[in-house]
């Protein structure tokens, strides 16, 4: 066997062994980050949004007294 094969096969051989040693490493880390405590806890939204009933009455109150404005019953 020449020289050039020997090598390109060591080098085929190491770079087997490397993915093999990279797909490892990347099933452990997925198996260490869906297992850790911290995901495992309920996640809040960052804003509290009222009930969706209680915006639309609001949003109603307001727009009648933007009607009642308009109209001239506003104190002015």
């Amino acid at each position: 066997m020449s020289t050039e094969f020997i090598m390109a096969r060591a080098i085929i051989t190491s770079a087997k062994h490397g993915a093999y040693v990279a797909i490892g490493l990347y099933l452990v880390m997925v198996l260490v980050v869906s297992l850790s405590p911290q995901s495992q806890q309920t996640a809040e939204p960052p804003i509290h949004v009222a009930h969706p009933g209680i915006q639309f009455e609001l949003r109603a109150q307001q727009a009648m007294a933007d009607q009642a404005d308009l109209a001239g019953v506003g104190g002015a």
